[in-house]
């Protein structure tokens, strides 16, 4: 019971960093689209029901039924049910990622082909879980599912690393030059690379336990920690982006160029013309068009377009 007790107190660690995320995203990002904000709720849902399912396992083991050998040898319910929210997460955090590449990209086959391989690996994932239900006994499901379990894990390495490699393409190709905006990129470069790469090097670990420890349940310690790393690089790719301030009244845009009006009236440095008629000063700014999140607040304009002060 080393694996899953240490992947339990882990779970729990983790699932506090989510709820830190959660809270953040809803008190600085309330313009989000509704289906984004959605999403973040019904991903935190699943991570409580995760967590509390994990703790259950756990203290069934060590609590409820302590000292009994007996059950050491079968997989209380509870364990398979919380690996089928984890799958469920990670393909819906997959999703979301290629959704995003799709922004940056346009093009379909590249989306079409990790979506693919990402339902894939979900089926694997949910047909060894439900297989766990079916053969409760360890010794026996480790006999059934074998082959669908090692080839399940190494195909979510190869979907993880692919959407991370695929990510750092298309965001490299969207800088521009102008710090601020390559400053986001960065961030979200190194976003997608420890995503990819922690993801990718668990599920390597969960087939390494797998196959070296055949009497031993040390790989269930990572699976249960995998979920919460996509929900947790998910959250924390949405709070990299600049907050919204609140700006000047602006006029629409005509071909790049934005005027906004200032209510301030003139001091006494001004010129005698501009007191006496109290025009006030116009600032021009200019617009870039790039949409480098794909996830733009629904306002009525078109979301590709954000401007930033030059």
């Amino acid at each position: 019971m080393q694996g899953p007790l240490c992947g339990a107190l882990a779970t729990m660690l983790l699932y506090g960093v989510i709820c830190m995320q959660t809270f953040h995203y809803w008190q600085a990002y309330g313009h989000d689209r509704k289906i984004l904000k959605c999403l973040v709720a019904f991903i935190w849902i699943l991570e409580t029901v995760h967590t509390a399912l994990t703790v259950y396992a756990v203290e069934f083991y060590l609590i409820m039924h302590f000292g009994d050998v007996a059950n050491l040898a079968y997989a209380v319910w509870g364990m398979p049910a919380s690996y089928v929210i984890g799958f469920i997460i990670a393909y819906a955090v997959n999703l979301c990622f290629i959704w995003r590449i799709l922004q940056l990209s346009q093009k379909r086959w590249i989306t079409i082909c990790l979506a693919i391989l990402a339902t894939i690996r979900c089926g694997f994932g949910l047909a060894n879980c439900s297989l766990s239900f079916y053969y409760p006994m360890w010794k026996i499901f480790r006999q059934h599912v074998f082959p669908t379990m090692v080839v399940g894990w190494v195909l979510s390495a190869v979907v993880d690393s692919a959407i991370a490699f695929t990510l750092c393409i298309y965001l490299r190709k969207r800088r521009t030059g102008m710090n601020t905006t390559d400053s986001t990129l960065n961030r979200l470069l190194l976003y997608s690379i420890n995503t990819g790469a922690i993801t990718s090097f668990c599920a390597v670990l969960v087939v390494i336990m797998f196959l070296s420890l055949p009497n031993n349940l040390a790989f269930i310690g990572f699976v249960q920690v995998q979920s919460k790393l996509y929900a947790i690089s998910f959250l924390a790719s949405l709070n990299t982006r600049k907050r919204p301030e609140t700006t000047n009244q602006t006029a629409p845009a005509v071909e790049g160029i934005a005027v906004s009006f200032m209510p301030n009236f003139l001091t006494s440095k001004t010129s005698s013309y501009q007191q006496s008629s109290h025009l006030p000063p116009i600032e021009v700014r200019k617009s870039i068009v790039m949409d480098i999140y794909g996830d733009a607040p629904d306002t009525g304009i078109d979301s590709t377009v954000h401007e930033s002060e030059c």
